[in-house]
């Protein structure tokens, strides 16, 4: 995945292939979607979209790896990949961002970068 092995958590909750939800929904750990859903992610540790799987909604989680499709914005607070199956159609927003090739992305893409204080500027 991430070039230092990040860890994305332990998977609590898994939408498998062939299973469609309605509905928004939350985790205090890892959610794996294979399957559909129609509806918000609106907080995970962090998020698996595997390649057969579908979100129509908007995804928020600290992690977020993205194999299949999303229409819909992403928030990931922390790190956020798109692997080469990936399809995301709508805006992102993360610190760090990796784009596998033959990923599709069409929106906006904003980066968080950590706000450093200003610093004084010393004339002479």
């Amino acid at each position: 995945m991430f070039g230092k092995k990040e860890s994305i958590g332990k998977i609590e909750t898994i939408i498998a292939e062939g299973t469609d939800v309605k509905g928004d929904m939350s985790s205090e750990g890892t959610i794996r979607v294979d399957g559909v859903v129609e509806g918000h992610i609106l907080k995970a540790a962090g998020v698996i979209v595997g390649k057969t799987g579908k979100v129509a909604g908007d995804l928020n989680g600290e992690s977020v790896i993205i194999g299949g499709e999303v229409s819909g914005n992403v928030v990931a607070s922390n790190t956020l990949e798109l692997l080469s199956t990936a399809q995301v159609f709508g805006d992102i927003k993360s610190r760090t961002l990796s784009i596998h090739e033959g990923a599709v992305f069409e929106g906006k893409c904003m980066m968080n970068a950590v706000k450093q204080p200003p610093q004084d500027i010393q004339t002479s």
